[in-house]
């Protein structure tokens, strides 16, 4: 799992050149998600989450993204004492076409549950999404993600900021 992560960060930084280069293919976003977790006994806890994210866009259906995100029960808590954290590595396939696009999201995350909840701490990650572009940079975001398995999911809104445009 480290040598995954590592492995997409060198990438990235490889890519970096060719982003600076481009930065028409750079993109970050952030949302709001219900997340929820599966507990030990085999319920589920609902969890208000705050999400971010930074891609990068290889080609027009091939990206790169790491995501980031804070749940917790309580308002006040999210960032303070969060239930559940977790950072993701993810392959983005999509299709773009006029002011819409959809993608599929899989790859690698590492998760940190409260112990109360569930011990697990890393597993793959799936997901799907639809961007609705406003204007040529910015874009409402829906997406799902999946963590290990179930044992943390979030359904997210939010915006997505292309630099230089999404053509």
């Amino acid at each position: 799992m480290r040598r995954l992560l590592s492995g997409l960060v060198l990438s990235l930084g490889l890519l970096a050149g060719t982003a600076h280069a481009d930065a028409a293919k750079l993109y970050f976003g952030a949302g709001f998600s219900d997340g929820t977790v599966d507990i030990a006994n085999g319920s589920e806890k609902s969890l208000g989450t705050l999400s971010a994210s930074v891609g990068l866009q290889l080609l027009d259906f091939v990206g790169v993204e790491l995501a980031v995100g804070t749940a917790s029960d309580q308002t006040g808590s999210v960032l303070s004492e969060p239930l559940v954290t977790y950072q993701a590595a993810l392959l983005r396939l999509g299709y773009r076409w006029d002011r819409t696009g959809i993608y599929v999201l899989g790859g690698q995350a590492r998760l940190d549950i409260d112990d109360t909840f569930n011990n697990s701490d890393a597993g793959n990650a799936f997901g799907f999404g639809i961007n609705l572009f406003g204007n040529e940079t910015t874009a409402l975001n829906f997406h799902y993600l999946d963590f290990d398995d179930g044992a943390f999911s979030v359904a997210s809104i939010g915006f997505q900021y292309y630099f230089g445009g999404f053509r």
